[in-house]
């Protein structure tokens, strides 16, 4: 590419954009797992529900986290 046809570039845009998609797929997951709750009450299946639940929980937090922290990085155009 040329330099006058190059497309724009923002490390800001790409990892809001990047964290965006990974709260919303472990959102997604956390929404589908909690449904399931019900069908696996009382059974080992259900305590690997709720570890799961408990991880995915732990990952939103961990990526929540970690924008905060890096907010500088996550600003711009």
């Amino acid at each position: 590419m040329t330099e006058d046809k190059q497309k724009p570039f923002s490390m800001g845009y790409v990892l809001r954009t990047t964290a965006k998609h990974m709260r919303k797929s472990i959102d997604i997951s956390i929404r589908k797992t909690f449904e399931r709750v019900e069908e696996f009450e009382g059974s080992d299946k259900g305590a690997e529900v709720f570890k799961t639940l408990s991880h995915l929980h732990a990952m939103r937090k961990q990526l929540d986290d970690f924008q905060l922290k890096n907010s500088d990085q996550f600003k711009g155009a």
